[in-house]
């Protein structure tokens, strides 16, 4: 019994390990040998390059047979290796029968490859490239492999497989998830069996079409005659999504041409068959209704194809008595029907190809529709359109559940007969008979609906447009948007041109008008502008050949024939406006754009070049703008006032401009986005009104990137002025790294002229004056270096400064220099503007003799302009240091304001000055309305409005004085003098001592008179002033201070 179990064991166990590993032995010895037998005798003939990364065993993927797994088996098209591979498979399994290894017979039955792609392209001359890599020399090696083929299935996992067709723009892409076939041979009978499933994808111009994303299921039978040759499609089945195809026929190999014999017949006759040739969504849409119907569809392919022949094929479809039904809504539609068929034609091409459907009709809830449709030449569609159409939008809203769409109401009729089924080479005649077979009318009523993540609804469309004899002309298009309307209207003078792109003249003429529209609620931003009594015409004229073939923009000639609107928030009226535009391949001219804003009137002529780059998904290279401007008027006021704001001062903001000219040139430097722009003006002219000036030799160039502006050496002359500024403005201020700053220099500047000075004398309301306080300020340097410069009609000169502001409103005058005749005067300080309301200037001045007459320093006090230099004559030399609370034209408020004056008067003199004339009556035979001194030194203080007045010696021409006491700025003084008692009169003796005459007061004995040296040589007497000039007292008193 234990030997009997022995033998069993050693028979059904020992044998077979035992065979087994013999069988491995020799494979795991011979395996790298005869791959790369193979290789090495493959690559010889190849001009591509046949790589395998290496080899292994593997006993289980073709079990029960013993296969090599080449791993990383590639194929190059170059000896190089420098691209991707034509094709590329990480495992490709070599089946062996264990017995045919024993006996060294190295026959492969099995074959299975894994995860890879396979890349074919044929190119525009007809090569392949896996071919042209293949590259096979014409005398065939006779070296014999040690591999031979005898297989009985191949098995086919992951692999993706394109083909790309450059001279049709079309990719097949079959990504093939499992495909199994099994192999025999009987009698040279070579019979396949192939069940599998893939995903295929149609792809146009780098772009999915409808016919993508498509799930196939493949259980074919096919026999192949070895001998004839010849395959024969047994009846087979091919699943496309849920339809099932029938599929027959023959295919012959044996002469040069393949000559096809193939029927396709649809085997489940429902509206699956029709969802398996739409999109993905159309057909997921489809699904979702109830659908019976009696459907069709039958196909055949037949004839050689080779060369420049291709097979007939013929394609016939329909249904009869169909409905679909919303079961959410429990709506149909019914007695659906139709017919058609597909054939390409005599010559088997798409020139020669038509499409039918005929009897096409369907019964909505509400409505009707019917019609026919041919299409012949699929190169160039010539089509015959029969359609009769009336049906409720509400409910086709809730038919088909409009996706974004909600709420729609309203009506559509269409009634088209539309037929171009000659031929258009024939003759004129002909062309005329197109046109009048174009019949058509569209009808819109009283269409209301709602778009998704849009508040507000549209309503109360209306249109209607025909077309007849080829051209288009819509009537009217109406419709409202809250409180928003719109007004349509336009022609296209032959449609049937365009659309067949023929060299033939084409204009297309739009009219557009509207009470009002609120871009603001349009297009929901709170910021948008407003137009009321809205009139445009448009017009573009172009050859229809270039309506339907361009790369960007249209070629042709753009006008815009009239503009009328009244903007809101930009509160003007811009009316009269044309332009003439030519679009070329890649260049635009601007012939003529004109048009007025308010009374404002401008002409612009321009060029653009290389405009192509703009519309490239990254745009690269450089565009140059050339453009030119004149305008006879040019009201600044009409252009530079926003939402009621215009933050011109406010002498410029009537200024007109006349004769304006202005030319210059844009260059833009793309990189993918905007890196640079350079604008370079090289001519500016025209005239200033209210400001007599003449603009001229103005140039200049501005430099912009995206964070940083740049402006350089712009400038010219105004009048008597001319200047150069350099400036740079950072744009982004989180991340600034380059300085902000700006330099003004001019060898003369007619501030008088620039700013319509007119006299110092003018009052002038400065709390409503331009408060560049209110401006949002930066931190930025400013310099300014200017030979002689206007002020007040006094020239200045060498004036030079230095400042910088900060981002909390401050300015700061680091160095303020000019000289001024023979003197000088240098400052330094800050304004604050950190509320714009209330402005102070703190500073420090220092003046070596200015001529006071040419400094005309005005102040304000308690609502009056009064001027320093009315009364007070001469040069001064001194220091002031000062806080001024100032109005936002520097006006100092002196009654808000405190200063130190440390000041020296020469060569002075007091004309008119209220205190002294006041004392007219006291003096004899001295003019008091001009006092003139040699020197006045000082200490002043002016606080709250009241200047106090140390006392002070002034030799005079009226002798020696003492001065002290306040000098309100309402003019109300508290004033002490000591005067020599001699220069009194009798008249003001008796005034001053109670009517007593100079003999009958003892001069010792009386605390008014004093002498005021040791020597008592002079005696003087102490006099008290007050009130105003108009009203006042004078009486004897002492300065107690």
């Amino acid at each position: 019994m234990k030997r009997k179990l022995l033998i069993i064991f050693t028979v059904f166990f020992v044998v077979p390990t035992l065979i087994l590993g013999i069988s491995f032995a020799i494979l795991q010895r011979h395996q790298q040998e005869l791959t790369q037998k193979v290789i090495d005798s493959l690559n010889r003939e190849f001009v591509g390059e046949l790589t395998l990364e290496r080899t292994g065993l593997a006993f289980f993927e073709n079990f029960p047979y013993l296969s090599i797994d080449l791993k990383g088996v590639a194929f190059y098209d170059s000896k190089a290796q420098n691209s991707k591979p034509l094709y590329r498979f990480e495992d490709i399994y070599l089946g062996f029968n264990v017995l045919d290894l024993l006996s060294t017979n190295y026959t492969i039955k099995k074959i299975k490859v894994k995860q890879g792609h396979l890349d074919v392209v044929k190119y525009p001359n007809g090569d392949i490239n896996i071919l042209l890599a293949k590259g096979m020399k014409e005398e065939k090696t006779t070296e014999d492999s040690d591999l031979d083929l005898d297989l009985a299935s191949i098995e086919i996992e992951k692999i993706d497989v394109s083909y790309r067709d450059l001279g049709m723009e079309t990719d097949y892409v079959m990504h093939i998830g499992k495909l199994k076939s099994s192999v025999s041979i009987q009698e040279n009978q070579l019979e396949l069996e192939t069940i599998g499933n893939l995903i295929f994808d149609l792809d146009y111009q780098g772009t999915h079409t409808f016919f993508s994303n498509k799930h196939v299921q493949l259980d074919l039978d096919l026999q192949y005659d070895l001998e004839k040759p010849k395959l024969t499609l047994n009846p087979s089945q091919i699943q496309l999504e849920e339809a099932f195809f029938a599929v027959s026929g023959t295919v012959d190999l044996s002469n040069e041409l393949t000559d096809f014999d193939l029927k396709l017949e649809g085997q489940k006759p429902d509206f699956k068959m029709v969802a398996a040739f739409l999109p993905a969504d159309l057909a997921a849409a489809l699904n979702e209704y109830q659908n019976q119907g009696e459907v069709f569809f039958h196909g055949s392919v037949n004839g050689p194809l080779g060369g420049e022949q291709f097979p007939a094929i013929s394609l016939e479809f329909g249904c009869e008595d169909a409905y679909f039904l919303n079961p959410e809504i429990n709506k149909k539609v019914e007695k659906v029907r139709f017919t058609g068929f597909y054939t390409n034609g005599a010559e088997r091409n798409l020139k020669t190809s038509e499409l039918v459907l005929q009897n096409v009709f369907a019964k909505p809830d509400k409505g009707i529709f019917e019609g026919s449709l041919t299409v012949r030449n699929f190169e160039d569609p010539y089509v015959k359109i029969k359609l009769n159409a009336d049906f409720d939008l509400g409910f086709v809203g809730e038919f088909f559940n409009l996706d974004g769409i909600d709420g729609i109401e309203g009506q559509v009729i269409l009634s088209m007969d539309f037929d171009e089924l000659v031929d258009l080479d024939a003759s004129q005649a002909s062309l005329t008979k197109i046109k009048e077979s174009v019949q058509s009318e569209l009808t819109l009523r009283n269409l209301h609906f709602r778009l998704a993540d849009y508040p507000y609804p549209i309503k109360d469309v209306n249109a209607h447009m025909v077309m007849e004899a080829g051209k288009i002309t819509l009537d009217s298009l109406r419709l409202k948007i809250e409180d928003s309307d719109f007004r349509l209207a336009g022609t296209i003078s032959d449609f049937p041109a365009i659309i067949h792109g023929l060299q033939k003249p084409v204009d297309v003429k739009l009219q557009a008008s509207a009470e009002k529209l609120d871009f603001g609620k349009l297009t929901n931003t709170p910021d948008g502008e407003t137009l009321e009594d809205l009139s445009l015409k448009l017009s573009f004229a172009a050859i229809a050949q270039d309506l339907m073939h361009f790369d960007h923009l249209p070629k042709g000639e753009f006008f815009i024939d009239d503009l009328y609107a009244k903007l809101g928030k930009y509160p003007h009226t811009l009316h009269d406006f044309e332009a003439d535009i030519l679009i070329g391949n890649n260049e635009l001219e601007v012939k003529g754009f004109k048009g007025e804003i308010d009374q404002s009137d401008f002409f612009l002529n321009g060029r653009v070049e290389n405009f192509e780059k703009w519309f490239q998904d990254r745009i690269e290279g450089e565009s140059t703008f050339e453009w030119d401007v004149r305008s006879k008027q040019l009201r600044i006021n009409d252009l530079l006032t926003y939402n009621g704001v215009n933050y011109l001062p406010q002498s410029w903001r009537e200024e007109v401009l006349s004769n304006l000219h202005i030319h210059g040139t844009v260059d833009l430097h793309y990189e993918g986005d905007l890196q640079s722009a350079d604008l370079y003006l090289t001519q500016l002219e025209g005239k200033t009104t209210l400001h007599p000036l003449k603009l001229e030799n103005f140039s200049g160039r501005i430099h912009y990137e995206p964070d940083y502006l740049l402006v350089e050496n712009f400038g010219g002359k105004m009048g008597l002025s001319d200047f150069n500024i350099h400036m740079g403005l950072g744009l982004d201020s989180a991340h600034a790294t380059k300085p902000d700053y700006f330099h003004f220099k001019a060898n003369a500047l007619d501030l008088d002229a620039l700013m319509g000075f007119k006299s110092i004398e003018e009052d002038t309301n400065h709390q409503e004056a331009f408060n560049i306080f209110k401006v949002p300020f930066r931190n930025m340097e400013f310099k300014a270096d200017i030979k002689k410069l206007n002020y007040h009609t006094y020239w200045l000169e060498d004036v030079l400064g230095r400042a910088r502001t900060t981002e909390d409103h401050y300015l700061y005058l680091d160095t303020l220099a000019l000289s001024l005749a023979d003197g000088n005067l240098g400052l330094k300080g800050y304004f604050n503007g950190s509320n714009p309301d209330e402005l102070y200037f703190s500073s420090k001045m220092r003046a070596e003799k200015l001529d006071i007459d040419k400094l005309l320093f005005k102040f304000e006090n308690f609502g009056q302009d009064y001027l320093i230099n009315e009364n007070l004559h001469g040069k001064v030399s001194g220091t002031i240091d000062s806080k001024f609370r100032v109005y936002p034209d520097l006006t100092p408020i002196v009654d808000k304001s405190e200063a130190k004056m440390d000041l020296t008067v020469y060569q002075g003199s007091l004309v008119n000055f209220g205190p002294m004339s006041a004392l007219a009556g006291y003096f004899s035979d001295k003019n008091l309305n001009r006092i003139r001194f040699d020197t006045l030194s000082n200490t002043f203080d002016l606080k709250g409005g009241v200047l106090h007045i140390p006392r002070m010696n002034i030799n005079s021409s009226l002798g020696f004085i003492e001065l002290s006491g306040t000098q309100g700025l309402d003019m109300k003084m508290d004033y002490f003098l000591r005067i020599p008692l001699g220069m009194v009169t009798q008249v003001g003796f008796r005034s001053l001592f109670g009517g007593k005459n100079k003999n009958e007061i003892d001069p010792d004995r009386e605390d008014a008179i004093v002498y005021r040296d040791t020597d008592k040589r002079v005696r003087f007497v102490n006099i008290n002033m007050t009130g105003t000039p108009d009203d006042y007292k004078i009486g004897l008193g002492k300065d107690r201070n």
